[in-house]
C-alpha cells in the first residue's frame, strides 16, 4: 500500500490548527459538545483567561464572536443531520434548539434557504 504524500492539513479542515492553545481548547470543546447548551462562561472555565480576553483572542483568531461561532457550528451540524434524513424538528431537538421558528430564521440568514428547503434538496429521498 502506498501512503499519500504532500498532504497539507488546512486550518479550514482542522479546527485544532490554531496557534493559540487556549483557543484550540475552546474550539475542541465546542465541537465535541455542540449538542449541549454551551455558554461563554462555561468556556471561560476551561482556560486561564478572563472572559474579555478570551472573547478578544477568539474574535482575533476566528474572525467571529464565540456566540456566532457556536451558532455556525450548530447550523453546520444541523445540515449534516438533515442530509442524513432527520426531520427539521428532530435535528433541532438533537442540537438543543428549543424554538423551531428561531432555528429556521437563523438557518435562512446563514444559508439563504430554510432547513426544510435544504432537506428537500440534499437529503436522500425516502421510498
Amino acid at each position: 500500500m502506498v501512503m499519500p504524500t504532500h498532504i497539507v492539513t488546512r486550518q479550514s479542515t482542522d479546527i485544532y490548527a490554531n496557534n493559540d492553545p487556549h483557543i484550540a481548547e475552546v474550539l475542541r470543546y465546542i465541537h465535541e459538545n455542540i449538542s449541549q447548551k454551551i455558554t461563554v462562561n462555561e468556556l471561560v472555565k476551561l482556560v486561564p483567561l478572563s472572559r474579555r480576553l478570551l472573547e478578544t483572542r477568539f474574535k482575533k483568531s476566528m474572525g467571529t464572536s464565540i456566540y456566532d461561532y457556536i451558532i455556525q457550528v450548530r447550523i453546520e451540524k444541523m445540515m449534516q443531520l438533515l442530509c442524513e434524513g432527520q426531520s427539521v424538528s428532530e435535528a433541532a431537538a438533537e442540537l438543543g434548539f428549543s424554538d423551531i421558528k428561531n432555528v429556521s430564521r437563523t438557518f435562512r440568514q446563514l444559508k439563504g434557504i430554510t432547513p426544510s428547503e435544504y432537506r428537500e434538496q440534499f437529503a436522500p429521498k425516502r421510498r
